[in-house]
């Protein structure tokens, strides 16, 4: 059980390493990869995961599978809200994540985010884009 509690707290000690690098690289303006999972309409139905490149020069999707390679992300992306997962949602992402819901020409695109990183993906889609 020692174990057990030993490897829980390195976890737990890692990630919050992380999340801290992620939050102090945004404040400096660095790009920051933010781990979340998306749906797109061209993916009907199908969570993929990867993470948000945000940055200084706005957002873009990197995927860590090859099932989303071929989805980018809509050019005028707009944030519509913010909700909790449903419980058939959970079931395939964390059910302690947040949902960013977002409208597209391309239809409803969804962004689950971590709450504790949630603020760097609403940051980017709320910034003011050139153009």
């Amino acid at each position: 059980m020692l174990m057990a509690l030993a490897a829980g707290a390195l976890v737990t000690w890692l990630v919050r390493r992380k999340v801290r690098q992620r939050t102090e690289g945004a404040e400096r303006g660095d790009e920051i990869g933010v781990p979340c999972m998306l749906r797109h309409p061209a993916r009907e139905g199908r969570w993929l995961r990867g993470r948000m490149r945000v940055g200084p020069s706005g957002m873009t999707w990197e995927p860590s599978t090859r099932a989303g390679t071929a989805v980018s992300l809509p050019a005028e992306l707009r944030q519509t809200g913010l909700r909790a997962p449903s419980l058939r949602e959970a079931i395939t992402i964390n059910g302690g994540s947040r949902i960013v819901e977002c409208a597209s020409p391309e239809g409803t695109v969804l962004i689950a985010v971590m709450p504790y990183e949630v603020e760097h993906v609403l940051k980017a889609l709320n910034a003011p884009r050139e153009g």
